[in-house]
């Protein structure tokens, strides 16, 4: 179990947890996509003070920059030298064991490294991230592959790296699903489709790989449940009851289980 509460946000974090009266031992955070500058300088910025908290890490890595860059020229190992700066950096201080979540939500169109254009052109950049990553003296990152759940613009296994590439399946899920409101049927839509839960842990299975929430959450009417008690128990059920090797509740704006309170209960009861 962990969370994430906002760039940089330790405090969150801890009084999320402090809800639950045990202890977190899992955080998420990411890296500033703006610029390759940001990506190679963000991790400064932040990871000294995370290092210092103790929490096992993971690491949202930008593939590509907001503008300028390509799948395709990455593939080329053009911008090898910043992923060797960033997993550098990473090992230099506390973090050579971290969760690395490259290019999350990859199967939507919304990131400059969308896979939907040329899944293949993704697929070999991975790799070659991977690659340049694992050259690194001293690391033992576990990278992690998460499409997004229900987005059928592009099938996520079109655009798989292959097993020597992942170490673990995950895929960000929240509470919302633009044709239904019924929680019920909502939550039966986020099971049963295309790239849902039920297909994760399938192809997770299959691939013989644990499987990962990154981003779990509620969300917001009309398409999602807002305050959604049988969402947060459904999902604990599920978490329990699979291989999930760790499961970040977005605690982050408007989805903070402190304005919730019909959640905030069941989450206690689930994870407390």
């Amino acid at each position: 179990m962990g969370f994430y509460a906002g760039y940089g946000n330790q405090a969150g974090v801890r009084a999320v947890a402090a809800l639950l009266k045990r202890p977190v031992k899992q955080a998420m955070d990411f890296f500033d996509g703006t610029s390759w500058a940001t990506i190679e300088t963000s991790p400064a910025n932040t990871v000294p003070t995370w290092s210092a908290a103790g929490y096992q890490m993971t690491w949202s890595i930008p593939m590509l920059p907001d503008t300028g860059a390509s799948l395709r020229k990455g593939a080329t190992g053009e911008y090898d030298k910043y992923f060797a700066s960033v997993g550098a950096y990473l090992v230099a201080h506390g973090q050579a064991d971290s969760i690395i979540r490259l290019g999350w939500e990859f199967n939507g169109f919304w990131f400059t490294w969308s896979s939907v254009a040329c899944p293949p052109c993704f697929v070999r950049y991975w790799r070659d991230i991977v690659r340049t990553m694992r050259a690194v003296p001293g690391e033992h990152f576990r990278f992690e592959w998460t499409p997004v759940a229900g987005i059928e613009t592009s099938p996520p296994e079109d655009a798989y790296p292959g097993n020597a590439w992942v170490d673990i399946v995950g895929i960000d899920v929240y509470d919302e699903v633009y044709h239904v409101k019924d929680d019920l049927a909502r939550w039966n839509d986020l099971l049963t489709e295309p790239s849902g839960l039920n297909w994760a842990e399938a192809f997770a299975s299959a691939h013989h790989k644990p499987l990962a929430f990154p981003e779990w959450g509620l969300g917001f009417p009309p398409a999602g449940g807002g305050d959604n008690a049988y969402f947060i128990t459904q999902m604990a059920r599920f978490i329990a009851t699979h291989h999930v090797v760790s499961a970040i509740f977005w605690n982050y704006g408007g989805n903070r289980l402190q304005r919730r309170p019909r959640s905030r209960r069941a989450f206690i009861t689930a994870f407390g």
